[in-house]
């Protein structure tokens, strides 16, 4: 494992992998993209494919570990049955051989179940378009979850295109995602000052109706909330107790 992650954290990361597969000192799965594709298959070449998004990824370790294994699925899962090239389930498959081979590299189970989350996982991240609603946003963060910046950071290195506008097409769109789920998180953070039911609880208590009066007296009570005058989420008998009181 230290001879390939040297290689993969040093300045120039595609010639040491180079070296590493010329000397046959890679994991299986990773040799097995030398010669993979190309023009005349079809599809771009794996393995260079596989060099060149090494190299664009953030210098994280188990970030660039993600990087080379999340495509060696794709050779086992090359299909042309549909007329198109396809390698449906190469997530899935390449997340599989590197837990396989990951523990004859001697990962620790916490760093390994990370780079597998990693590249299990990426394809939920590089699938968001721009009309994603508020909620697919959420879940997609919520899957993340500790992992989510490592996904977006492969992610964006995850293009090898030699058009720019095709280029930065993709860093926005991912930067755009990253935006979105920040502020809905941040959002969704925020406590709200009063608890959830207390309009119904009031109509109730004070024999009102739905209506402009309740609201009034909903935003009283979220100002006295944040004027400190009445604590944050208390029961509600807190807040009818509050309404009641003379002067109130």
């Amino acid at each position: 494992r230290h001879n390939i992650e040297a290689a993969l954290m040093c300045e120039a990361p595609i010639e040491a992998l180079e070296a590493l597969q010329r000397a046959g000192s890679l994991p299986p799965s990773v040799l097995a993209t030398v010669g993979f594709g190309g023009l005349d298959e079809g599809h771009k070449d794996l393995w260079e494919h596989i060099k060149k998004v090494v190299s664009q990824t953030v210098p994280r370790p188990l970030v660039r570990w993600a990087a080379l294994y999340h495509d060696v699925g794709k050779v086992k899962c090359f299909s042309r049955k549909s007329g198109e090239v396809t390698f449906h389930g190469h997530e899935a498959l390449s997340a599989k051989l590197f837990h396989r081979e990951s523990q004859l590299l001697g990962f620790s189970l916490e760093d390994r179940q990370h780079v597998r989350f990693l590249v299990e996982h990426l394809g939920h991240i590089e699938a968001y378009e721009s009309g994603w609603t508020d909620s697919a946003v959420r879940r997609v963060h919520k899957l993340g979850a500790n992992y989510f910046d490592d996904l977006v950071d492969l992610a964006r290195a995850d293009i090898t295109t030699k058009h720019q506008d095709k280029r930065e097409r993709h860093y926005r769109r991912l930067a755009e995602l990253k935006a979105r789920a920040e502020a809905l998180a941040a959002a969704d953070a925020v406590v709200p000052p009063l608890p959830t039911g207390l309009g119904d609880v009031l109509c109730v208590e004070l024999a009102l109706a739905p209506g402009p009066e309740l609201g009034a007296l909903m935003a009283r009570l979220r100002a006295a909330v944040e004027a400190g005058q009445l604590p944050r989420q208390a029961a509600p008998s807190v807040y009818v107790a509050w309404v009641k009181a003379p002067g109130a």
